[in-house]
């Protein structure tokens, strides 16, 4: 009995498979983005790993006075959250607006939101990339990944600095720019619409040709923001391969 009760044992444990438990450092973006990385942590959390969420001290979604099952670390921004969600209420403001006649006035008044968004965002990179004392402590903590969302505009810059690799999560971007510059997703503008268009994949003429103005004008947008961010880093931050994709 006790000779069988031992192979037993054996043949049970043979047949275990052990994991690595990693730790994960999570850059989150805001409303529908947050909710959807939350579920990527709530599946980590069930496969025992262990999550370090950096969040803004300006964030108006995530509520980091909250207790959770990971662990909130907040930096502080020059900023309150009712500002960062103004602009936000602004681009939504902008979007029921459409389709309108004046598509020009329309993407203008974009653009200028998205001006004043990338200069929020630009805020809260130097309070994380500049602040020694929070990336000693991150450095200190040994993530062995970061899982971020691509629209926080220096994401991949936090991941060269801390030296790890990285997780992408992404619902969609404008124009499908990041996926088309940094991911190579075909997306012809003949045959693929292009958000924040309503259009389907039977498009008339003029839809295509609609469709191709809205595809360069954010192409043409998404690759200056990505120079200008370039030129306002480099020989401070050495640039990741996503940036450097992007802008060339």
């Amino acid at each position: 009995l006790t000779k069988s009760f031992t192979l037993f044992v054996i043949v049970l444990f043979s047949d275990l498979s052990f994991t690595h438990c990693g730790n994960v450092l999570v850059l989150p973006g805001e409303y529908s983005h947050w909710y959807n990385m939350r579920n990527i942590v709530g599946e980590l959390l069930k496969r025992n790993h262990s999550v370090t969420v950096l969040v803004s001290s300006a964030s108006p979604t995530i509520n980091f006075t909250q207790q959770e099952k990971f662990q909130y670390l907040v930096f502080d921004v020059p900023l309150k959250a009712h500002e960062v969600h103004s602009l936000s209420e602004q681009l939504v403001n902008i979007w029921m607006q459409y389709p309108r006649p004046n598509m020009v006035q329309i993407g203008l008044q974009i653009m200028d939101v998205l001006g004043k968004v990338r200069e929020v965002h630009q805020i809260m990179c130097d309070r994380m990339l500049r602040n020694e004392t929070l990336i000693s402590r991150l450095t200190a903590l040994k993530f062995d990944v970061l899982l971020y969302d691509p629209m926080i505009i220096c994401s991949d810059l936090l991941a060269n600095i801390l030296d790890l690799p990285v997780v992408l999560s992404l619902r969609f971007s404008l124009g499908f720019s990041m996926e088309r510059m940094c991911g190579q997703m075909p997306s012809p503008p003949s045959y693929v619409p292009v958000p924040p268009t309503e259009m389907t994949d039977h498009m008339c003429f003029m839809e295509r040709v609609k469709n191709v103005i809205v595809y360069v004008v954010y192409s043409f947008a998404f690759r200056m923001a990505s120079m200008s961010l370039d030129n306002y880093y480099i020989g401070k931050v050495k640039l990741s391969f996503i940036v450097t994709q992007c802008c060339g």
